[in-house]
This record gives C-alpha cells, sequence and structure tokens, in this order.
C-alpha cells in the first residue's frame, strides 16, 4: 500500500479514537466531547484528540478545552498533524494560547503484510520477565527514550499486566518495543521504542498479525530508517503541544491496576489482618467487631438487577466514606486486581466506578489500604461482609431492605438463619 493509502486508513480507523470508542475503557478515564474534539480525562493529565478541523473557530475551541483542563488541573496535551488542511492555524492559536511546542516526529504507518515477520532469539516478551529489578531496569530504559507515540507509563496504566518487547544480551535488556492494540480498529500501536532496533520492529509485526492488519508509530528522525527499511511509510509530521494550568496536578490517576509490589504488600496485610488465605477462603474472613453479614442467596446470577442494586449502595457507601487520597483495592486471589481512590470514581463528572463486592463464581475482597473498611463477598456460602463501623452504618439499613437476611454480626450468627447441626 501507498503512503496516502495508508494515511487514509489510519484517518478513518484510528484518528479521533477515544477510551470510550474500545471494547474495555481503560480505568479511571473520562472522555468529554465539544463540538468537533474529544477531550481525554485521566486525572492527572488530559488529551486532546480530533480528526482535521475545517470551518471552526479555533481560538474559542482552544479555550474552551483550556477551561475545562483548568477546572480540573491537569495539564493538556495536543498533537498537530501537518497533513491537516487548518494545522497552520491550529498550531498559531494553541501558540497564542500558550502551548509549547515538542520538537516534531515522523507518523509511520505500514500494512502488516510488507513488514517481515520474525522474533529473533535475542528478544522475548516482557511477560517472562517476573522479578521487579528487570522490570524497574525495562521502566529507566523507556523513561530515557526520546519522545514517541505515549510512554510506557501510560501504556502501563491503561492496559494492565503489561507486554514488551525486550532484545537481551547475555540476559540484559539492550532496547525494548512496547505496544497496544487497538482492537475493532485493526491497528497495532507501537507507542514506543528505546533505541532503533529491527529485531524489535520484526517482532512487533509478528504479533500485529494475529489481529491488526495495520501499525502505527510515531519516531523521531533518528529512528525513521529502521522504520523505512521495515517497510514503514513516512505518512506525515506530528507535532505535540503542551500547555499547563496554574496548580499542582494529582500525582495518580482516580483508578487503575495495580503495580507489582504494592499488590503484594495488601494482599500479605490483608490475609494477616483477617486471618484468611486462598485455601481457607470458603470459610470466609475473621470479620471485625461492628462488620454485618448478609445473606445473597436471593440474587441468581451476575445479571440480576438486585445484585445492581446493592453494588450502587455499597459503591455509594464507600465513596461516601471516603477520604481524599484513599486508596481502595479491588482484589481476587491470583487474578490481576484494581484500586481506586473511591472519592474521585463513581461521581458526576467522574470515571466510572471500578470495583465490586459480590461474585456468584468468585471470592472479591475490597478494603482500603489501611484496612479500616471495606467488604468480603463469599459466593460458596453466599454472604457478603461489610466491615468498618462508617461503611456499615452508611449502607446497612438499605442493605437490610434490598437483602432481608442478616446472616452474622460482629462474625457471630444472629439466629434467624436455620441450619444443620445441634
Amino acid at each position: 500500500m501507498t503512503a496516502r493509502e495508508l494515511l487514509s486508513e489510519y484517518e478513518n480507523r484510528l484518528r479521533g479514537r477515544t477510551p470510550s470508542d474500545q471494547p474495555w475503557e481503560p480505568l479511571g478515564v473520562l472522555t468529554e466531547r465539544d463540538g468537533p474534539v474529544a477531550r481525554i480525562h485521566y486525572g492527572t493529565h488530559g488529551v486532546v484528540v480530533h480528526q482535521p478541523l475545517q470551518g471552526e473557530n479555533l481560538g474559542s475551541l482552544v479555550r474552551r478545552q483550556q477551561e475545562a483542563f483548568a477546572a480540573r488541573v491537569e495539564p493538556v496535551e495536543w498533537k498537530v498533524y501537518s497533513h491537516d488542511p487548518d494545522a497552520r492555524q491550529l498550531a498559531e492559536a494553541l501558540s497564542a494560547a500558550g502551548f509549547t511546542p515538542s520538537p516534531s516526529r515522523a507518523l509511520l504507518l505500514a500494512d502488516v503484510a510488507d513488514v517481515p515477520r520474525r522474533t529473533a532469539p535475542s528478544v522475548r516478551s516482557h511477560f517472562a520477565i517476573f522479578d521487579e529489578p528487570r522490570r524497574r531496569s525495562l521502566r529507566r530504559l523507556a523513561a530515557a527514550a526520546p519522545e514517541q507515540r505515549g510512554r510506557l507509563s501510560e501504556t502501563e496504566t491503561d492496559t494492565g499486566p503489561w507486554d514488551v518487547l525486550v532484545l537481551e544480551r547475555h540476559g540484559r535488556p539492550l532496547d525494548a518495543l512496547w505496544y497496544q492494540e487497538a482492537v475493532g480498529a485493526e491497528f497495532f500501536e507501537i507507542d514506543g521504542m528505546t533505541g532503533p532496533r529491527p529485531e524489535l520492529l520484526h517482532a512487533a509485526a509478528e504479533r500485529a498479525a494475529l489481529r491488526s492488519r495495520f501499525i502505527v508509530a510515531e519516531a523521531p528522525d533518528a529512528f525513521v530508517p529502521v522504520h523505512v527499511a521495515a517497510g514503514f511509510h513516512e505518512a506525515a509530521r506530528v507535532t505535540t503541544y503542551r500547555w499547563a494550568p496554574p496548580g499542582e496536578p494529582a500525582r495518580e490517576r482516580p483508578a487503575g491496576w495495580i503495580p507489582e509490589p504494592e499488590r503484594e504488600d495488601i494482599w500479605e496485610r490483608f490475609e494477616k489482618h483477617f486471618e484468611v488465605t486462598y485455601e481457607t477462603a470458603y470459610d470466609g474472613i475473621a470479620e471485625p467487631p461492628g462488620s454485618v453479614t448478609w445473606y445473597m442467596a436471593a440474587v441468581e446470577d451476575s445479571r440480576d438487577p438486585l445484585l445492581a442494586e446493592v453494588e450502587a449502595v455499597v459503591a455509594r457507601g464507600l465513596r461516601a466514606c471516603g477520604r481524599p487520597g484513599d486508596r481502595l483495592y479491588r482484589l481476587k486471589w491470583y487474578i490481576s486486581s484494581t484500586r481506586c481512590d473511591p472519592t474521585r470514581v463513581g461521581g458526576p463528572g467522574q470515571p466510572r466506578w471500578v470495583g465490586y463486592s459480590y461474585l456468584t463464581d468468585e471470592n472479591v475482597i475490597q478494603v482500603t489500604a489501611d484496612l479500616r473498611m471495606g467488604t468480603y463477598g463469599n459466593f460458596v456460602e453466599e454472604s457478603l461482609c461489610v466491615f468498618g463501623a462508617d461503611l456499615v452504618a452508611e449502607v446497612e439499613d438499605e442493605l437490610t431492605a434490598l437483602l432481608g437476611t442478616v446472616l452474622r454480626r460482629d462474625g457471630r450468627p444472629v439466629g434467624n438463619v436455620w441450619t444443620f447441626g445441634p
């Protein structure tokens, strides 16, 4: 395919796409639309995306986006594409509003069929790397790389358990490439690479061929020759403009996947405090004083409207009892887990709520970092334990109205459920 044909596919399939357009929206992200543009709020920063703008009052459009991001104290990034008819006017409007441009990069596009597909023995997937020191080494490599399509830190936060292709020599990482797949758009997105290594591009093409038709990358001039040699076309230039409002932005997103070793730490403290392990989970936790446990047998399956009502009550309670800067963890044994600040998700103008308190086929935990409040859903016993005095006070009446039967208070049976035994 020619560069023009590839650029047309990029414009029609991928450009202007937002997280809300994807089957699995990243955690802690909110998308807002304003006419021809979309604002993507990450809590720590924001991005403006759009297709070519024509016939717009660019000065007014830019000011509106600044006001929206300033209200959230989010620095903002805005890309300008050289092939757009209004590229010069947009760049001038951004500069007039105080945006600062970064060095331009090449927009590189390829048909997967045109890129050699092979993985050299010296290239391996990050999924094979479990030790934290090597992960830190990869993060350092990525942080030192020139600006490209996306930072590894953002890719890691968006996709959860992240995959990186690593070029090694004698067991030591030399360079790395990180990527995402735009599900539904048939594009494989190379977010960045730490050095111009053809081995990494060939390995990426092998991955891309599994589910994608096209590959996109943005690279500094020094990286362009290796892409072109691998079958990419330089289709345009991209310049990122940045602006930061007054104030101190948040350091963490409202929600995201739990990184290691934080996940190990919260699991260790939870299991010790509540006297439970994976092997004993079906028997429940050591329910603390002030806790209340309800019988959940009335919930038939995950689509039951009653369960949705229960979850809404619990979420409102956790939000009401949350403290600024809280970390609320959603945990399942041996499965990737998430965390959020309960005061920054689930409300008006905020990203969606990410937790849940009960599953009909797995045990699930919600707990704050200080272990003061949370929930434990035991699907075998068909029970939901809520602990933490403030949280119990917030949700008890509503949950009792919905579920009726209380199994235990303070970890002791209340005597209203018949069981076998003496």
